[in-house]
């Protein structure tokens, strides 16, 4: 062979020795960059949740935190007017997506971009408040999980609630006044208006729109001497979970709650979807947009069960004895 020639040959061999073979996509070796948007702090119950639980479920499918994945965390620590603000950060960090975690925040990155893919986690009623045009067909950048579809299931919390404490005529709800006129606030209060007339109780809401208003609410509801409440759980009340459980253990109400945990942490009892369930159905989202699914073509997932929980001891300590007949029903009884 030519010298010439064969030493072309050979820069073309060590050519292509040398370069990196390209099998498919290279989904586990692209860099992504979620964003992460709360109501909550970093150190709340939610939030501690969510950052062990989206990590965890996204690793799953291949992405692992400093390897192929970057997660954005934004944290409005209660302040809900320093959502769009957050939500404009994440948008210049040129994240891949977003995910929001209950309606305030979804609204928030919703009006700061329409092209990048936003994963809502526990949307409330996103139809009637527009976060999306329909369950089966999202359309625009917005789908995810819902954490209520409908109304109704409130209905049940009273029901449950005059279970625990049949004598009860009167009940407190912590109500977030930056929902009072929205569709899914008349919504829940019309559900609200039935299940108290049917069951002989009276409804009494106590509002705030800051965390640090919740105080005073709760100062409110003592001195009302009210001694059931339906717990919402809203995100800007989970800044004050620990204020808020002392509280009623300290002046013994019995509240049943419409968030998962609450029976753990302390409180009597919560009828509600499984958290975990909603952590990985979101991971699920997020590995289906970045593989190039459109968020306009993927349905919205409502929970598909309601966990009862009854925590034992606390109704000891506030005086209450649970019928059998509930406690049968309950889908798990915290004992000690």
């Amino acid at each position: 062979m030519h010298r010439v020639a064969r030493r072309a040959l050979l820069i073309g061999v060590a050519s292509i020795l040398t370069t990196p073979l390209v099998c498919g996509p290279q989904t586990a070796q692209t860099l992504r960059r979620i964003g992460f948007l709360s109501s909550e702090s970093a150190d709340s119950e939610g939030g501690q949740l969510a950052q062990k639980l989206i990590p965890e479920a996204l690793k799953q499918r291949g992405y692992v935190e400093g390897a192929n994945l970057v997660i954005e965390w934004r944290w409005a620590n209660g302040k809900t007017a320093d959502l769009p603000t957050l939500a404009a950060d994440l948008v210049r960090t040129k994240v891949d997506l977003i995910v929001a975690r209950t309606n305030l925040p979804i609204q928030a990155a919703m009006q700061v971009t329409q092209a990048i893919p936003i994963v809502m986690l526990n949307g409330n009623f996103p139809v009637e408040n527009g976060l999306v045009k329909a369950l089966a067909k999202p359309g625009g950048n917005v789908t995810g999980t819902s954490y209520w579809a409908s109304a109704d299931v409130f209905g049940k919390h009273f029901q449950i609630l005059k279970e625990l404490v049949p004598h009860a005529d009167r009940v407190a709800v912590l109500s977030n006044a930056h929902y009072s006129g929205s569709l899914q606030e008349q919504a829940i209060l019309a559900v609200h208006k039935r299940a108290a007339a049917q069951l002989g109780l009276t409804v009494h809401y106590f509002e705030f729109r800051k965390p640090e208003e919740i105080g005073a609410a709760l100062t409110a509801i003592s001195a009302s001497g009210i001694k059931t409440m339906l717990y919402t759980g809203d995100p800007i009340m989970r800044t004050r979970t620990a204020e808020i459980m002392a509280f009623l253990r300290d002046h013994r109400i019995a509240a049943i709650a419409t968030i998962p945990t609450f029976a753990e942490a302390g409180g009597l009892a919560h009828y509600s979807p499984d958290a975990v369930g909603f952590y990985d159905r979101t991971a699920s989202y997020i590995d289906r947009i970045l593989k190039g699914a459109r968020p306009s073509d993927l349905p919205v997932e409502e929970p598909a069960r309601l966990e009862l929980v009854i925590n034992l001891v606390t109704a000891k300590a506030i005086g209450l004895t649970i019928s059998p007949g509930l406690l049968q029903r309950a889908d798990r009884v915290i004992e000690k």
